[in-house]
């Protein structure tokens, strides 16, 4: 099959999952293609940030934003015959260009190029490699700081990258400290033909799920609301083999139970989702939120 006829059926997958659940055999014979394909393709689609879940049917879904309704969008079927309809139909028009750009706008291929982005990261994580394996420092060009909220050029030495490759930790030579810095939230990489200048300060350390180092190892449990689900498997992908249905509630909630190494990230995670999010262990951890709920000045 061409290259492009595979990202088609891709396309039209994310389409039919989005539009409702169905089995493995329903949507085979609906892309005319084999199940253990479909498996394949359900693996992907994960490893690119999508989010598939299975109900009590079997049937397989992907979950929508909130206020996403796929019947006010056309599908690419869709959009290929109004294309030829418009393009033998209107020709020399004046019209012709916006309604095809309005059409294209308003289909559900408008969004696929934002599952793809990771695409992007792959060529950071290229360039790191190499600067790596070759010793050399790197520019970070408009690095966004979660911290100070700047986003600024960072002239750093990497040595290593993080637990599922989703940062990479390096040397910044302006305050001579190993930080870990996200993939995403560089905008480019500028590999620059200098050596280290100061390997013998890159001290290794480990990060936990939420990208946090630390010393001591303590496992987090928390019950999680579906959509306290969806976002910790989209901004943390590394939480994903901690997580579990809840099969002993009569709602739709998530177990996580995993290991952290600072309460510092999962601490934020759980405060940004209070009302969706409730722990259950351990009682350090508990203790932990409750200072630090203390501390929000927010209404003072």
């Amino acid at each position: 099959m061409l290259p492009q006829a595979k990202i088609l059926r891709v396309f039209q997958l994310i389409a039919l999952l989005k539009g409702g659940g169905r089995t493995v055999g329903q949507l085979a014979s609906h892309l005319e293609t084999t199940e253990r394909t479909i498996y394949r393709y359900f693996k992907l689609l994960e490893e690119i940030g999508f989010i598939i879940d299975q109900d009590f049917n079997g049937r397989y879904f992907v979950h929508r934003e909130e206020g996403e309704n796929p019947d006010d969008q056309f599908t690419l079927e869709e959009v290929s015959i109004l294309r030829q309809l418009i393009q033998s139909g209107a020709a020399g028009h004046p019209l012709q260009e916006d309604l095809l750009r309005k059409l294209a706008f308003h289909s559900e291929a408008r969004d696929l190029p934002e599952q793809f982005l990771k695409l992007r990261v792959a060529k950071l994580f290229r360039r790191i490699n190499e600067a790596i394996e070759n010793k050399r420092q790197v520019v970070l060009k408009h690095y966004h700081s979660a911290n100070s909220q700047e986003i600024t050029d960072r002239l750093v030495e990497p040595f290593r990258f993080g637990e599922g490759f989703q940062s990479v930790q390096a040397l910044d030579t302006k305050d001579k400290q190993c930080k870990y810095f996200k993939l995403e939230r560089i905008g480019d990489v500028v590999v620059l033909d200098k050596p280290y200048k100061y390997e013998k300060l890159h001290e290794r350390t480990n990060t936990d799920v939420f990208g946090m180092s630390g010393r001591r190892e303590t496992w987090v449990t928390l019950r999680l609301s579906l959509r306290a689900y969806v976002l910790m498997r989209e901004e943390f992908p590394l939480t994903m083999p901690y997580l579990e249905k809840d099969e002993s509630s009569e709602t739709r909630t998530y177990i996580f139970n995993g290991p952290t190494l600072n309460f510092k990230g999962v601490g934020r995670f759980v405060m940004g989702l209070a009302d969706e999010i409730t722990i259950i262990g351990p009682a350090e951890f508990k203790a932990y939120i409750k200072e630090k709920l203390k501390q929000q000045t927010l209404l003072k």
